[in-house]
């Protein structure tokens, strides 16, 4: 599971940073913040939670399943300074 939280500096973040899985899993993100995000791809179309819907304030979902290997980066849409990579092996 990956959470989407509020880090030491008062930032958003997402946690970890770089999540390591194998190809099959299905991945997570939890909003523990008191706003939405996104978990959006960098290429834009390999997965994406959606901005007309974004991820609920306090405990909101979306999980997205990796079905082949390779390196993901992602930020959010409404915070673009919010950057994470799964990898996929």
């Amino acid at each position: 599971m990956v959470m989407i939280t509020t880090d030491s500096s008062g930032s958003f973040a997402f946690s970890p940073a770089t999540l390591t899985i194998k190809a099959g899993t299905a991945v997570t993100w939890k909003n523990a913040t008191a706003v939405g995000h996104t978990v959006t791809s960098d290429d834009g179309k390999s997965f994406d939670s959606g901005t007309s819907n974004p991820i609920a304030a306090q405990g909101g979902t979306f999980s997205f399943t990796f079905t082949k290997a390779g390196t993901f980066p992602y930020h959010c849409e409404i915070h673009p300074f919010m950057k994470a990579t799964v990898i996929v092996q």
